[in-house]
């Protein structure tokens, strides 16, 4: 007798495609979902760019000015000025979300606190009004962070992750969750 002809290997066989087949569509459907949300911190919800990583490359941007203006008032070692390098190689570095929300917190406070510096220090008249703009500025993409929709996107998807039968198919077939900015 075949083994093609053997019922129970068929049963065996079919089964097993049944499976497989329900594995590769949950990977593929979870996995789809899971980019569809993660695009949202580096392109938008519209895909223009308007995101968490367009202000992150924004708020770089303004804390090399700031530390472009502090370098014509202190040393180039300030400890000032070399947490705000730091803080920005740190970001520019960063390869997860995760990891860019730490670095962006660091950048936070390194730009603060050389800002409060150059807001006491007796600057030209021409570099008076830069480090407050920059700040405004940097400030500003803070708070567009904190209303952009990624967050919201990727709770979403982490909720439909831990549902049943998603989280059982997703552990299964290596779709994790997405973390947060914050």
């Amino acid at each position: 007798m075949s083994i093609w002809k053997d019922k129970r290997f068929a049963i065996c066989v079919m089964i097993l495609m049944i499976a497989a087949g329900t594995l590769i569509g949950s990977h593929n459907s979870l996995a789809g979902k899971r980019d569809k949300a993660a695009v949202v911190f580096t392109m938008g919800v519209r895909g223009d760019g308007i995101s968490i990583q367009g202000d992150l490359r924004e708020r770089d941007g303004a804390a090399y000015n700031m530390v472009v203006v502090a370098r014509k008032y202190l040393p180039e070692d300030n400890a000032l000025i070399q947490n705000v390098l730091i803080a920005r190689g740190e970001l520019e570095v960063a390869a997860t979300v995760g990891a860019k929300s730490a670095a962006n917190r660091k950048l936070e406070t390194a730009v603060k606190d050389l800002y409060d510096v150059l807001s006491v220090t007796e600057l030209s008249g021409q570099d008076e009004r830069y480090p407050r703009q920059l700040y405004t500025d940097f400030r500003s993409r803070g708070d567009s962070i904190g209303h952009d929709p990624y967050n919201q996107e990727a709770a979403a998807f982490n909720r439909v992750l831990s549902g049943f039968p998603a989280g059982l198919l997703g552990g299964l077939t290596g779709v994790k969750p997405l973390e947060l900015f914050d």
